[in-house]
């Protein structure tokens, strides 16, 4: 059998892997009839000959090639036996023609697997491929597939989840679904036979304390009040400190501010990420952010997030209210109808 298995979404495709994996048996010697091939390495001539060897006292002989396709996507040049090539490279591409000829012939005891990240539809050797192999594309999920993903493995872990719960997992943690699924599992030891709630989330996973206060954030600077104010209230009767989470908020509006500032200065992609010290869901998250508010609207949030400030160590006005007033204050100003809320602290 031929499969193709590609995209964004590592861990579902290394979970497809694994099942494929599972069909070479017995598994003690799984290792031996199993071969990985990297396209740094790997030709026509190799590759057929590895896939026609006869397994070793089993019955079947697993091929895996890692990263051949992506020799072929235009927009990334790549290092090919020490020399820098094109995706369009044609004497690369004859190197590999007579690929979907071959598949006719495999050995019906070799399993042959392609393994690439993503890939674009112009792809010239997956055009080649597709007609001849099984092929599974894995996309990272949007927000309404994550939160299925998300009931759909609890679930599978015999996990009753409550919608709260999932919504508080995907927000916190984006789609990191490898992640995701340690949590679940932890989720699944810590509440046997009973329905997982918000408040198991917000107690359980990991770092949801730091993530809840980014949610919370967006929700503030988004007119979402009454989502920041629960998320706020319930960091703190979790033992986050009213400054703490203050000095949060802040740091996420100064992230805000510097990548409206990095955009405009056309700082390249590659190096956003760098300057501003994040990775992964958070870096998008942000990025995705900046794009929605000015940069006087992001000032002016700053501006009431120090105000805020001062009257934590000054107003004697209890710490929790002083932060419900502020995220009231700052939605207001998303809604266009700000009002200042100064005289509430006299």
């Amino acid at each position: 059998m031929i499969y193709l298995l590609y995209g964004e979404d590592e861990f579902s495709l290394h979970e497809a892997l694994t099942s494929i994996k599972g069909r070479v048996q017995p598994p003690d010697l799984r290792d031996v009839n199993t071969t990985i091939l990297n396209s740094s390495d790997a030709s026509y001539e190799l590759l057929t000959a590895t896939c026609d060897t006869v397994p070793f006292l089993a019955e079947r002989r697993l091929v895996i090639v890692e990263s051949l396709l992506a020799q072929f996507e235009r927009s990334r040049p790549t290092k090919i036996r020490g020399r820098t090539a094109s995706k369009t490279d044609s004497a690369l591409l004859g190197q590999w023609k007579g690929l979907p000829q071959y598949f006719s012939k495999i050995p019906e005891a070799t399993d042959l697997v392609l393994v690439d990240g993503s890939l674009s539809n112009t792809n010239r050797l997956l055009k080649l491929i597709q007609p001849h192999a099984k092929v599974l594309n894995f996309p990272l999920p949007n927000p309404i597939q994550l939160k299925q993903w998300i009931l759909k493995r609890a679930t599978a872990e015999g996990l009753e989840i409550e919608t709260m719960a999932v919504e508080v997992i995907a927000q916190t943690i984006g789609p990191e679904l490898r992640v995701i699924a340690s949590e679940i599992k932890k989720l699944a030891l810590y509440r046997p036979n009973m329905p997982v709630t918000y408040d198991d989330v917000l107690g359980m996973v990991s770092y949801t304390k730091e993530a809840n206060v980014f949610v919370a954030v967006d929700a503030m600077i988004e007119g979402r009040p009454k989502i920041a104010i629960d998320l706020v209230r319930k960091l703190i009767q979790a033992g986050s400190s009213p400054v703490y989470l203050l000095s949060m908020m802040a740091r996420q509006v100064r992230l805000l501010l510097l990548a409206k500032e990095l955009q405009d200065k056309k700082v390249a992609s590659s190096e956003l990420g760098q300057r501003l010290g994040l990775t992964g869901y958070p870096l998008r998250k942000t990025l995705e952010q900046e794009k929605r508010f000015s940069f006087q609207r992001l000032v002016s949030i700053h501006e009431s997030l120090m105000e805020a400030d001062l009257n934590l160590k000054t107003s004697g006005v209890a710490d929790e209210l002083i932060l419900e007033v502020l995220i009231a204050e700052v939605s207001l100003l998303h809604s266009s109808s700000a009002q200042k809320y100064n005289s509430f602290y006299r």
